[in-house]
């Protein structure tokens, strides 16, 4: 009898290990309302760039994307391009209709397998970009952000059609 449970935990265990392997990436978040990024106040936090460490091209080749996601690309990037006299509470404003756009990007999305996977990698680091701006406490914390958002943006055409 003991013998038994001890094959059948660890037969689960082993199976339990194989499937995290193959579990699929975070759930990304749809949200209406900024989150506040912790942090000491006055400090601004660096976006992650790191994205650019971890995605990978299929084969040397761009990977297919769906529609909604390059026109949700191309839209946030319009968005950043306006010509405003920029200022805490444009930058602010800037933040939640890009975290619009956002959300629509994720909820349209259709992708699957390793294009959907890349895709993820890409666009977890913009959620947070987003984030932070939708908390931005000066308007050179605004300019950075957006330079760097604008930056990552351009950088999905890089590996994505």
């Amino acid at each position: 009898m003991k013998k038994t449970l001890i094959i059948a935990a660890v037969t689960l265990g082993i199976i339990g290990c194989k499937q995290d392997k193959k579990a699929s990436p975070e759930k990304l978040q749809i949200t209406n309302e900024p989150q506040k990024i912790e942090g000491t106040s006055g400090e601004t936090k660096k976006p992650n760039d790191a994205w650019v460490n971890n995605i990978v091209l299929n084969n040397n080749i761009k990977w297919n994307a769906n529609k909604e996601t390059t026109e949700g690309v191309m839209t946030m990037l319009s968005l950043i391009n306006e010509d405003k006299k920029w200022n805490t509470i444009e930058y602010k404003k800037l933040g939640n209709r890009l975290n619009e756009v956002k959300n629509m990007v994720v909820k349209e999305c259709t992708m699957k397998g390793a294009s959907h996977d890349n895709l993820h990698v890409w666009l977890l680091p913009l959620i947070e970009k987003i984030e932070m701006l939708q908390n931005v406490e000066s308007t050179n914390e605004g300019n950075y952000l957006t330079s760097n958002i604008k930056n990552h943006l351009e950088g999905y055409y890089d590996y994505f059609n």
